[in-house]
Formats: C-alpha cells, structure tokens, sequence
C-alpha cells in the first residue's frame, strides 16, 4: 500500500546578488570571476548562464589602471568552460591593488596587497588516513617553514590525471580519455597560524583526485592574507554545516563588498616539490 500527495512550493521571492572571487599572485596575470547567484529551483545553473558578460573590471595599482576582458578556459575533469575577467599586466610584489566593478547595476570596491612572504616547503609525504572535522581521509603531509608567525595557508597540487580519475566523492569525467591532462588541486581548508610560536610547522591536506602508486604531483603552498581566509574559511564552515545536523547553520555574507558575495584577496606561491603516491 502507498499513498501520494501533490504539494505546491512558492518560491519566494529572491534578490539576485553578485558573486566576485579574485585572487591575485605576484607575476601572473589577474583573473576575476564574476557571476550572479540565483534560488535554488533557478533554471539558469551552468556556468556561461551565471557568467556575467557585460561588467566593467578595472584593476588599480601605483596610478595606472587597466580593464579586464572575458575570457574562459576548459575544465577536462568538469567537461565545461569556466569563465572569468582577465587582464593583461601580470600582478607585482609589494603593491597596493584596488579592484573596482560595475556589474548588474551596481559598483564594488576592494584593496589587496601582494607583500606576502614565500614560505619553503621542506618535505612532502603521505599517510594513510587522519581524521578531521569532516571524517577520516588519506593526507598529504607539507613540512614547512612559516616566515611570517602569523599568516595563513592552502595548500595545490599540480598533476596530471586520465579518465581513470575520481574526485574524492567518486565522481569520474565523462570526458577525459586515455590522454593525460593537467590539473590543479586547490585545498578547500586553509590554516591560519596566529598564536602558533614553532616556525617549523606541518599541515595534512585530503587529495582532491583519486590516484595510484607511483601517480607524481608537484606540490606548492599559497601564503594567503586575510582577506582570502575570512571567506574560504565560512564557505568550509557552510560545508560542515550542511553534513552535520549538530552544527549551527551558516550563511555567506558580504565581507569586503557591500551587497555582493565573495573576496579580493592576494597571496604568494612557494616553489613546488615533487611528490610521488607511495600506493
């Protein structure tokens, strides 16, 4: 026996807020992403439909000013493009950045300095499993030496990677092939070391990509500002509370835009360290 009821949801009514996430490093050129959130049943979920197209990006240091153009780059693990504003002018150290955006019929101001140290990875290793806030995982293990006592990190890991790969929650490609492609691990949690009087300190990072003995990743460590860690550490927060019914919920607000979601933020990048998958 069954029985079955219809029942009529009515959205409420939603005021579309503008997302910006742009993170600039020393020596490569500014990229600045630009989309618009929308309610939860929206239609419009892709990233070229959430893409906004007709913004104006400028980028300010030392008196000279230039705009960012759209651009796009493939994601061979995603199967989609993923769209961004970029500039031509690659990011100095030890400037003052001022990142001004007219989008959606609004304007948004933001400051960032690239005067971050560059730490030195020691040693990268690996462990079977260790535990955190989210369950218990495989790590990867960065013995480092913090320059600055007070900073805060993330660590990537670039490698290449073929159809036979997985995310950490088993989704596989439908589009890779047999043919490798490089990609880039980005560390959803970074840790901040205020208060902590070792220099020497290490991290243990869960590996985005599933992967086998004798797989080579090159690993690095970003030195981010704080900017950049208030608002990846509440989107950590809002994950965790999604998964845990005993956490109190968390809700992304604006921090460094008034009206919009996301961060300006600068960080520095170490040289990279050759780590092979003991299994």
């Amino acid at each position: 026996m069954a029985c079955e009821k219809t029942i009529v949801v009515n959205p409420i009514s939603y005021n579309n807020q503008v997302s910006i996430q742009g993170l600039i490093t020393p020596n490569e050129r500014p990229r600045i992403n630009l989309s618009l959130t929308v309610p939860f049943f929206n239609a419009k979920v892709t990233n070229a439909q959430l893409f906004i197209r007709n913004a104006k990006v400028k980028l300010t240091t030392a008196g000279e000013s230039e705009f960012l153009v759209p651009d796009s780059t493939y994601s061979p693990f995603r199967c989609t493009y993923e769209y961004f504003y970029i500039g031509k002018n690659v990011i100095k150290p030890n400037q003052n950045y001022q990142l001004d955006i007219e989008a959606n019929g609004q304007s948004f101001t933001a400051t960032a300095t690239t005067n971050l140290p560059v730490v030195s990875v020691e040693k990268v290793t690996y462990v079977t499993t260790f535990k955190d806030v989210y369950g218990e995982h495989e790590g990867v293990v960065i013995d480092f030496n913090d320059k600055a006592l007070n900073a805060y990190y993330r660590y990537t890991m670039a490698r290449f990677i073929d159809s036979s790969a997985r995310d950490a929650s088993g989704l596989k490609s439908q589009c890779l092939g047999v043919k490798k492609e490089r990609i880039l691990e980005i560390g959803r949690t970074l840790y901040p070391t205020k208060n902590v009087s070792n220099s020497f300190l290490t991290i243990v990072a869960e590996p985005t990509y599933k992967h086998k003995n004798g797989d080579i990743g090159y690993v690095r460590l970003q030195t981010t500002d704080k900017n950049i860690f208030d608002f990846f550490d509440q989107l950590d927060r809002q994950k965790l509370a999604q998964y845990n019914p005993f956490v109190e919920p968390v809700f992304l607000k604006p921090t460094q835009f008034k009206n919009a979601i996301g961060v300006f933020g600068a960080y520095a990048v170490s040289d990279s360290v050759k780590f092979v998958y003991p299994e």
